[in-house]
């Protein structure tokens, strides 16, 4: 009997750029049929600041990836950042009949009926929810509870949520592209369906998504994410720190970021007196300054970077439960020295996350950068196989965008042009 395969098509909105991919997916094997990026100034650390503009984006990106697939795809997963989500840990629990009762998915369902979210949260939608524990009776650890008995059973979640303005208006830049949203994943998760192994995720590690405008969090353990995160910190900012404290402009603040950049842990650096070219703003001839410049501009960021890091985990509660290392992905994985500056401040080993187990991919796109986008696949189909409640079962958002529609959702505007 031929394996069932499964066309799946996904949109990462990251804060520089704007990656769609569409492969077949089937149980054993990804095939990638179409990848396409294009770069955006719309997005802003995870939110639209001009719709029209983000919605030519995305199609200048959707449009390549479907040409090169040759299928027509209407619905795609969303993957998405930003500083506005939150991970709520939350607590449901009912009591059974009798100890002579099966557990049964109409127990489940009630289970998760008896969630409630906090008031504080009024205003945010959950975007995934994360199943870390069944609990029977006083038995923790619990991975699917159905068919057993007991008199008790209880579930811990980790509840992944956002305003329900952001999601509005993800949607509506897809609406004007005539595609329909099936699914909206933090883009950290999809990142560690393809760079993480199965004994990085059940051991326990830390995932680091490196981004442009910010950088996601997770701890992974006991097969999922049991905390995720997201700093309003990426490699933008030192971008900006270059422009203001050099005088430069952006693409010169990139060059010098690119070439002259490291991820520095003191300023004592045996190269700080190395002399290099700068071409500063209004000038049309470049400049000579010595590098400790650079040094003394990016060490004061480097270091509420790692600070801001540390914290979040520290603020998990679960960083000494943590046995394993820290494994790093998104575009600040190419930053050098970028490794032995995580392993300084975080005290693990440390290694660079590449997307794995994806078939007819160009090697260009085998890349850091590129994790959150091609995991979309790989964690849509895992979702899409899972038969039973579990650690790692996700949740998807579909009756949520099914309701905007009733409520949001109007006639399809095109995309406007200048």
């Amino acid at each position: 009997m031929p394996r069932r395969k499964r066309t799946i098509a996904g949109i990462d909105l990251g804060s520089s750029k704007v990656t769609s991919v569409i492969a077949d997916v089937s149980p054993d094997e990804i095939v990638v049929r179409g990848i396409n990026s294009a770069p955006t100034r719309s997005i802003v650390k995870g939110v639209i600041r001009d719709l029209n503009q983000c919605a030519a984006e995305i199609d200048a990106s959707f449009s390549g990836a479907v040409y090169a697939s040759g299928v027509h795809v209407e619905s795609v997963h969303l993957a998405v950042t930003s500083k506005d989500l939150m991970s709520v840990p939350r607590f449901g629990e009912i009591r059974l009949e009798s100890a002579q009762v099966e557990i049964s998915q109409q127990h489940i369902d009630r289970l998760f009926d008896s969630i409630r979210e906090t008031a504080s949260n009024k205003g945010y939608i959950r975007l995934q929810r994360i199943i870390q524990e069944f609990e029977v009776n006083e038995t923790r650890g619990v991975r699917n509870p159905l068919g057993m008995f007991g008199e008790r059973l209880a579930v811990r979640v980790q509840d992944i949520i956002g305003p329900e303005w952001l999601l509005n208006n993800y949607k509506k830049a897809l609406d004007r592209l005539g595609l329909k949203v099936v699914s909206l994943i933090p883009s950290i998760l999809c990142a560690g369906e393809a760079v993480l192994t199965t004994e990085e995720k059940n051991t326990g590690c830390i995932l680091l998504d490196l981004g442009y405008g910010t950088t996601d969090v997770a701890i992974y353990r006991d097969g999922s994410a049991a905390y995720t995160d997201t700093i309003p910190v990426g490699v933008g900012n030192f971008e900006s720190d270059f422009m203001q404290g050099l005088g430069v402009s952006l693409e010169e603040a990139q060059r010098i970021r690119r070439s002259f950049f490291k991820a520095w842990t003191s300023s004592n650096q045996p190269d700080a007196d190395d002399v290099i070219d700068v071409k500063f703003y209004g000038h049309s001839e470049f400049a000579k300054i010595k590098r400790q410049k650079v040094v003394e501009i990016a060490l004061p960021r480097l270091e509420e970077w790692s600070a801001l890091i540390r914290r979040s985990l520290r603020d998990s509660g679960m960083l000494e439960s943590v046995p394993g290392g820290v494994v790093l992905t998104g575009g600040g994985a190419f930053i050098r020295e970028i490794v032995g500056f995580f392993r300084h401040h975080l005290g693990k080993p440390v290694r660079i996350g590449i997307p794995r187990g994806y078939s007819h991919l160009f090697e260009e796109f085998r890349a850091p950068q590129y994790a959150s986008a091609l995991g979309i696949t790989s964690f849509a189909g895992a979702s899409a196989r899972e038969e039973a409640y579990g650690p790692g079962f996700l949740e998807n958002v579909a009756d949520f965008f099914l309701d905007l529609v009733n409520r949001v959702g109007k006639k399809r505007e095109p995309v406007e042009k200048d």
